[in-house]
Parts: structure tokens; sequence; C-alpha cells
């Protein structure tokens, strides 16, 4: 019995020196994930894009062209476009690390970061085809449907997991350190 727990304390204990790897800013750890979320998400706009018979570089030049006078045409479109999407993924990518650490106190166990990144990434999609999209380029609303839900789900599974690596938080934790629990335990 000593010896399991011993165990389970050695693999807290490791968990716990990963948390340490980044410096405790708020939001950093979530923009790195959405870094690779984003990555993640422009990877599988390419493959529907070809799957449907269009441009891989389409989603690129259709994010820029708002701010290009509507020319989606060039390099230049899709070299904006991606640094435009990667600046948004990073910055959406901290406000899950935000949400999900700081203000849900959510553990990284138990396929929590997966479906708490699904959540987070059909929010997102909410926000972006509901508002954004019809201000910025409402032509977009017609052909972006299917593949803007599905890349927005890709893009949240995978800031999720990459958030649950670089700031882990084991479901097996004291009381304080447990967030939403705790507060319960004291009512």
């Amino acid at each position: 019995m000593t010896s399991g727990v011993q165990s389970l304390n050695s693999q807290v204990q490791h968990v716990r020196t990963l948390e340490n790897r980044l410096p405790d800013i708020p939001g950093l750890a979530g923009a790195i994930a959405g870094f690779g979320g984003g990555a993640a998400m422009i990877v599988v706009a390419a493959m529907l894009s070809m799957a449907t018979g269009q441009d891989m570089w389409r989603e690129p030049r259709e994010i820029a062209a708002p701010f290009l006078g509507g020319v989606i045409n060039g390099s230049a479109a899709v070299l904006l476009g991606t640094v435009l999407h990667f600046l948004m993924a990073g910055l959406i990518g901290a406000g899950y690390g935000i949400l999900s650490r700081r203000i849900l106190r959510l553990p990284s166990d138990f396929g929590v970061p997966v479906l708490m990144g699904m959540i987070y990434g059909l929010m997102v999609w909410a926000i972006a085809y509901f508002f954004v999209v019809p201000a910025l380029n409402p032509a977009l609303l017609d052909t972006y449907a299917p593949s803007f839900v599905i890349q927005h789900l890709v893009y949240g599974m995978v800031t999720g997991l990459i958030h649950a690596r670089l700031r882990p938080a084991p479901y097996i934790q004291s009381a304080p350190e447990r967030g939403w629990g705790a507060m319960l335990d004291q009512a």
C-alpha cells in the first residue's frame, strides 16, 4: 500500500515540476497552444479545400481579403492571411488558457482538455461565424460553414491537448488547488 502511495506521489510531483517550464504569465501557455492549434487548423483547412476542389491557399487569401481591399491573389495575400491567422490563433489560445486554468481551474486529466477544447472551438466558431465573418467578409458565409466548424473543432482539441501538456493540472491535488471543487467542499 505504501509503495502505491509513493508511486502516486512521485507521479504527481513529476507532473507539477512540468508546470514550471514556462514563466507564470497569464495566457502564455494558451498562446503557445493556440499556435499549435492554429497550425493544425490551417492544415485541415487546406485539406478540406483541396477535397472540395478548391485552392489549398483559399483560407489565408480570404482572411487577408478585407485588409487588401478585396484582392485575394498573390503570395502577399497568402502571407498576410497566414500571419493574421496565427496571431488570432495565439490570442484565442491565450483566452483558452486563462479560461480553463485561471477561471474554471479545470484538470488536465480524463479527457477534459479535449472536451473543453471542443466546446471552446465551437464557441469561437459561433462568434466568428455569426459576428466576425458577416462584418468582415459576408461572402464567406456560403462556402465556409461546414469546413469552418470542422476547423474550429480541430483547433480547440489540439489547443486543449497542447495546453494540458504545457500546463498540467492533475485531478489529484490538495483542496485549495482544485478551484471549484474546493469551493463546493467549503459550501
